[in-house]
């Protein structure tokens, strides 16, 4: 893990956005890995690196953009 990984998750209780999808992996510590809200999605990591479960995610990914 670097040193730019984010390594809490606080939502505002009062916000008008629906509460993302929060997902967590621990190596070297625990990070986010990745987060989805609505039509945004982040990753903490590089999933084309990632095998087949990264190619998985970027198939999901693009099936859900088309």
């Amino acid at each position: 893990m670097h040193s730019f990984a984010a390594q809490n998750w606080e939502e505002d209780s009062h916000s008008p956005l629906k509460k993302a999808k929060v997902s967590w992996s621990n190596y070297g510590g625990k990070f986010i890995a990745a987060v989805e809200n609505g039509p945004l999605s982040a990753t903490q990591f590089h999933p084309e690196k990632s095998g087949d479960a990264g190619a998985k995610l970027i198939e999901n990914w693009i099936a859900k953009c088309a």
